[in-house]
């Protein structure tokens, strides 16, 4: 396949004359990232006996043999991002509508053990597979075993995140006629959140500070126990890694709340306030501390921030959370060894 590896500027191209051999041939490349290499796919098919161009030779490539078949009269177009964080893969697809098929002539030459699990973004979707439908909305999980036929529908234009995992991680409960609509409770939309919020991470060309094992593991562990969280467990039910997550994300969602802290979590997760407490005493950081280093951090970028440039550091601070302008300007200095107005100088000095 045709293919570029890009390395901070320099591009390489690694097999040009593959390029023009086939019409509407996709762009496959690869990048460097923190989690290794970031692998994308495209197609944009342009000659009509070839409707889905390479996209069956790419989805085989990303995942596992699948055959693409039309829903309707129109023109095809498909890409995938794909990211190892082991012992997962996390893949980005977006398509127009169309329905994939794993066949038992697929599976018959096959070796994978695979399982994919996959959150809805944009479109809706329908896995078919033992007899069994699963419907998804925004926000919903859907579970295809590929050692097993199963036919992935969507009819509308679609984007979702794919986790593949191998069947082995998952707890054979998870793989019995699942039922996994997630947008239907608060839980479960807020695991929902969680979930697109590491695939983000795994997909990021930035830099990030967790290593790929750790995200993938915690993935898989998120997965695990997503029908505990729908089954309306009161929280000191739910596994502790999985709740102990979703009230981390949730702080990174909403730090700029100034009632922020262990109460409201407490009520947001339906536990105690002191159950909230005993779950950060494991991370080595109080709840406080948590939301407040998320909106320093803010604070930070705001200060660096053009569009902020006339807006004054006490409106900055009272925008992403804080009610006392001395305690920011403390906890600001701890964090960056100075206070934010000369941290605003210095970045202006060095524009």
């Amino acid at each position: 396949m045709p293919g570029h590896l890009k390395h901070g500027r320099r591009q390489l191209n690694l097999t040009p004359h593959l390029a023009s051999d086939i019409v509407g041939a996709p762009v496959p490349f690869c990048r460097c990232s923190h989690f290794g290499v970031l692998m994308e796919w495209s197609t944009r098919p342009q000659r009509a006996d070839q409707p889905f161009g390479s996209w069956a030779d790419d989805l085989a490539a990303a995942f596992v043999r699948l055959e693409p078949r039309r829903i309707a009269e129109q023109p095809f177009e498909g890409a995938i991002s794909r990211a190892d964080a082991a012992p997962i893969q996390v893949s980005l697809v977006t398509a127009t509508r169309h329905t994939v098929l794993r066949l038992a002539s697929h599976i018959a030459r096959s070796t994978d053990d695979l399982c994919f699990v996959n959150l809805q973004l944009e479109g809706f979707g329908r896995t078919t597979q033992r007899d069994h439908e699963q419907t998804c909305a925004p926000g919903d999980l859907a579970v295809a075993d590929t050692t097993e036929p199963f036919e992935i529908a969507n009819c509308h234009n679609f984007k979702l995140f794919c986790f593949a995992v191998p069947r082995r991680l998952l707890p054979k409960a998870l793989l019995d006629r699942p039922r996994l609509n997630l947008s239907r409770t608060e839980a479960g939309r807020a695991l929902s959140k969680t979930l697109a919020g590491y695939a983000e991470i795994c997909l990021a060309d930035h830099q990030r500070s967790m290593s790929s094992a750790l995200v993938g593991a915690h993935v898989v562990d998120l997965i695990a126990h997503a029908p505990g969280v729908l089954a309306d467990l009161s929280a000191e039910r739910v596994h502790i890694p999985v709740l102990l997550s979703m009230m981390i994300d949730h702080i990174e969602r909403h730090n700029e709340d100034p009632e922020l802290g262990a109460a409201a979590l407490a009520a947001k997760f339906r536990c105690s306030e002191r159950y909230v407490h005993r779950l950060f005493a494991a991370t080595g950081r109080s709840v406080s501390e948590h939301v407040n280093d998320r909106r320093v951090a803010a604070c930070a970028r705001r200060l660096l921030d053009p569009e902020f440039a006339r807006r004054t550091i006490a409106e900055i601070a009272f925008a992403s959370g804080f009610r006392d302008i001395s305690h920011f300007n403390r906890l600001f200095k701890r964090s960056h060894g100075s206070a934010p107005r000369e941290f605003r100088r210095a970045a202006l000095r060095a524009d």
